[in-house]
């Protein structure tokens, strides 16, 4: 059996998913699974699936084509297994105006949103892009001119009101949460780039020190929006809690899997190695 790990593409993430790949490359070789890497650039993201040998496609990519849903297509009309949430979750869940929709529509609270600049009510308000991750782009916008910079730098943006409270995640593998993580940044007082991925940049709290009552409830919610959209496998999703409310920001059908990441520090509440997750994975995928 042969497991190719996809990294890279084209994204605004590519060099995120060049780490996540590693990390997962070096899992199931450490664990005697007959694995190598491939990266994607804009030159093979459909030759390579063509041209590699592999029993399985295990997906490490981060936004753009590896996270929206064009990848999954083209490896089911392979016919070819892969890893992660099919072809109609990974859509919806890349677009956050979408994906904000659906799960409001279910009853679960979402801050306001807004669709120009002239429909915004109040300040101060957040801007980012539509469909992408691993808060890129992140603007936190305190009137309307810098809220109307902000618009200029982004092609689809999102503009939403910026709630102060505490930054939670919680990871979902197989339909089950894991628990909840409360990200502490160290810098600023926004949880970006940065934040995520720079060493000391934030404060993993996991699990997350709030009342019993809000750390069930985002457990309880994480699990209905995997449900909701059929995702497989991995997902995790974000919240800000405040003054008791939780209010769901958005969720990550293909998390990162880096040494910094959130997921594996959450798979650890339920005694899960990150040697765990991968092997996890690829069994369930290989079903």
């Amino acid at each position: 059996m042969k497991i190719a790990v996809f990294m890279g593409g084209t994204s605004s993430e590519k060099e995120i998913s060049l780490r996540s790949g590693e990390a997962v490359l070096e899992s199931l070789q450490r664990q005697g699974y007959d694995a190598y890497g491939v990266v994607l650039d804009e030159n093979n993201q459909v030759t390579a699936f063509l041209e590699n040998d592999y029993d399985l496609a295990y997906l490490v990519l981060h936004g753009g084509n590896g996270e929206n849903g064009k990848i999954q297509a083209v490896l089911d009309i392979l016919g070819k297994k892969y890893t992660g949430s099919g072809v109609l979750a990974s859509a919806l869940t890349m677009d956050k105006n979408k994906t904000k929709q659906i799960v409001e529509s279910v009853g679960i609270r979402v801050p306001k949103s807004y669709h120009d600049l002239e429909s915004i009510e109040r300040f101060p308000v957040i801007i980012k892009p539509v469909d992408e991750g691993s808060s890129k782009g992140l603007f936190l916008c305190n009137n309307k001119e810098e809220a109307g910079e902000a618009l200029k730098k982004l092609r689809k943006p999102i503009i939403e009101d910026y709630i102060v409270g505490e930054e939670l995640t919680v990871g979902v593998l197989n339909g089950k949460a894991l628990g909840v993580l409360k990200i502490i940044p160290q810098a600023d007082v926004l949880y970006d780039y940065d934040s995520k991925y720079a060493k000391g940049g934030s404060i993993h709290e996991f699990p997350a020190k709030i009342e019993d009552k809000s750390y069930k409830e985002a457990m309880k919610i994480a699990e209905k929006i995997h449900k909701e959209f059929k995702m497989k496998g991995i997902s995790r999703s974000d919240f800000i809690l405040s003054e008791g409310k939780l209010y769901f920001l958005e969720v990550n059908s293909s998390p990162g899997m880096t040494k910094t990441s959130l997921i594996p520090d959450l798979a650890t509440l339920q005694g899960y190695t990150f040697d765990d997750v991968v092997r996890l994975t690829v069994e369930t995928f290989l079903k």
